[in-house]
């Protein structure tokens, strides 16, 4: 099976906007403005919550079109992954609280303060960075196999 490029580039495109929109909010406000204002931070969850559900859709498309391997669960699709040396597994472990965290931003499991939240959002966007590299890289490199394969043919 081949994996859909312009999908998982387009989901790429998704994650580099909304952690920049993340990272030029903290630019522009200081904690407080940004800790103290309800809008500010309804925009912070829904774009960290989503760009975390675009990363867990490409973890799904590659495992089931790279590994032919039908995830049970999100956790599950970063493990086939790590199984298949395209991420670590220190990765595996980053993006695994990473979904968990999505989890309780979506389902309210465990109420998620501001500071916390404040906390994930300038410490830990390089998460999403390190993905979108290891994904580029990869369709990157399968491209140039394609392209290899058709010039010899």
């Amino acid at each position: 099976m081949t994996i859909d490029e312009d999908r998982i580039l387009r989901k790429i495109a998704y994650i580099r906007h909304e952690a920049g929109a993340i990272r030029e909010l903290t630019r522009t406000f200081s904690r407080e403005e940004i800790l103290n204002d309800p809008w500010k931070m309804r925009g912070i969850r829904y774009s960290l919550q989503t760009a975390i559900e675009a990363m867990i859709d490409i973890a799904y498309h590659l495992a089931a079109k790279m590994y032919n391997y039908p995830p049970v669960d999100a956790r599950d699709a970063f493990q086939t992954l790590r199984h298949n040396g395209v991420i670590s597994s220190a990765d595996f472990d980053d993006y695994a609280a990473m979904v968990g965290f999505r989890n309780r931003l979506v389902h309210g499991y465990q109420e998620i303060s501001p500071e916390r939240l404040y906390g994930i959002i300038t410490s830990r966007l390089g998460d999403c960075d390190k993905f979108v590299e290891t994904v580029t890289s990869l369709v990157s490199k399968k491209q140039g196999d394609a392209n290899m394969v058709q010039h010899y043919r």
